[in-house]
């Protein structure tokens, strides 16, 4: 059954089975872009997923959520564009290791840039790697963080909490940002006849720049058509903007379940739409979960209790299950509201064994 989602921009997909390296993948309907959270095995993605790549959300640098980033400076070294990848303190010192591991003396001047965000509860460090420089790392001044946001465009905001997993992991909560809608019944009312000012009023609201001081519009009485001046723009745009409901995602990956990480979790997560919750371990296996900062169905069940969210998405189990998989599913108890999603169990493809490559000799052109 394929699922309806509630999202009006988002495109949420996620690239892995239950048993692969968790790899969430957000599109924007409204220009294309890509939003990528963790960034483990991706060589299974299409070049294209890579293209429209605007930022990356890592949780925490462990092998199976980090070495992916190889490929996306692979794949697009050469796209002549700036990548923000967001990550926990250190991240940028992980990251300039991994380059240093490879030579740039070919560098090129259109090569691409990663701008490296570290989160702080107070700030947000911020480290350059200009391509067209060797990727030698560059310092820029640190932003101010008041509160749990750390990243907006015109389409979406995301936020995070830093958790503990043996490690800083941070948990992410990405916010559709309500687009401009008119209520065309109130502006019949109204009148108003439309045009390119409905346009730029879209655009100022969106982007939240100021409306304009005043504003020219054609209106129509009767058979006849008179150009007015509106010059309170702001209290037009509150009149004639057709109320509507955005939605949320959650992403929680690694993560122990001690006090402090549930409160951090119930209260960024409060009211999501979606949430993509990783469950490593069954009931049984509780005691597994504490002593490597993992969750088990007991803890996920608990914090569905609290959330509600409309969709749940259970992901990352431990390998260790690949044959009692179905196991999980059984032991989940969603809320009555909430709609269980069920993975395959992998969805990377099957490494090739030597005897299943065939060689050929080249015998020449046909004659």
């Amino acid at each position: 059954m394929k699922i309806s989602f509630p999202f009006r921009n988002l495109m949420p997909t996620f690239f892995a089975g239950l048993l692969d390296d968790p790899l969430l993948l957000l599109r924007t309907r409204s220009n294309g872009r890509h939003f990528m959270f963790d960034c483990g095995q991706l060589h299974h993605l299409a070049k294209r997923s890579f293209t429209n790549l605007d930022a990356i959300f890592v949780s925490h640098a462990h092998m199976d959520h980090w070495m992916g980033i190889d490929s996306v400076v692979r794949h697009l070294i050469a796209a002549g564009k700036t990548v923000d990848i967001y990550g926990g303190p250190g991240i940028a010192d992980k990251f300039e290791h991994k380059l240093s591991g490879y030579d740039w003396n070919l560098a090129e001047d259109y090569w691409s840039n990663f701008k490296v965000h570290e989160v702080f509860p107070d700030r947000i460090d911020c480290e350059l790697f200009p391509g067209n420089e060797s990727f030698i790392r560059r310092s820029l001044p640190a932003e101010e963080r008041n509160g749990p946001l750390i990243y907006q465009n015109d389409f979406l905001k995301v936020s995070a909490d830093c958790c503990e997993h043996r490690v800083d992991s941070l948990i992410y909560r990405i916010d559709e940002r309500p687009t401009y809608l008119i209520d065309r019944q109130k502006l019949e009312a109204m009148q108003l006849v439309p045009g390119p000012w409905i346009g730029e009023l879209k655009r100022c609201f969106l982007q939240q720049l100021s409306y304009p001081a005043e504003l020219k519009i054609t209106c129509r009485e009767g058979n006849q058509f008179r150009e007015i001046v509106i010059r309170d723009v702001g209290g037009l745009v509150a009149q004639l903007n057709k109320p509507q409901r955005t939605s949320s995602i959650g992403y929680v990956s690694d993560i122990g379940f001690s006090r402090q990480n549930r409160e951090k979790v119930l209260t960024l997560m409060e009211g999501v739409d979606l949430l993509l919750c990783e469950c490593t371990f069954l009931r049984e296996a509780e005691d597994r979960a504490r002593s490597s900062s993992h969750l088990c169905t007991s803890d996920v069940n608990e914090l569905l209790a609290e959330l509600k969210p409309r969709f749940f998405l259970p992901m990352h189990l431990s390998r260790s299950y690949s044959r009692r998989h179905q196991e999980l599913y059984q032991e989940l108890e969603p809320p009555e509201e909430t709609t269980l999603l069920q993975l395959p169990l992998q969805l990377t493809p099957r490494p090739l064994l030597a005897n299943e490559i065939d060689w050929h000799c080249y015998s020449g052109p046909e004659r």
